[in-house]
């Protein structure tokens, strides 16, 4: 079950990254203009900008804990076959 768990989160990681950059750009998109030459397409561009670059940071760190443990696994593989 464990296994499991740990292979599906790469699938999870990029939902949440996704997640990020849309709700980024819906919040940036919602904002009400304060002057007459506020345009919501470039309100939008600019959250998922900033969406983006959190995805980045958040899910970037759990994807390099991710390729780490691939790396181990299969560190353990070839140690397991050069034991034998």
């Amino acid at each position: 079950m464990n296994n499991l768990l740990a292979s599906s989160i790469g699938f999870f990681n990029s939902l949440l990254a996704l997640i990020f950059i849309i709700s980024g750009a819906a919040a940036a998109y919602s904002i009400p203009p304060y002057y007459h030459n506020s345009d919501p397409v470039l309100n939008a561009l600019l959250g998922s900008a900033v969406g983006l670059i959190f995805a980045i940071l958040v899910c970037g760190v759990l994807a390099l804990f991710i390729s780490m443990r691939n790396e181990l696994i299969s560190i353990r593989r070839i140690l397991d076959k050069q034991a034998l």
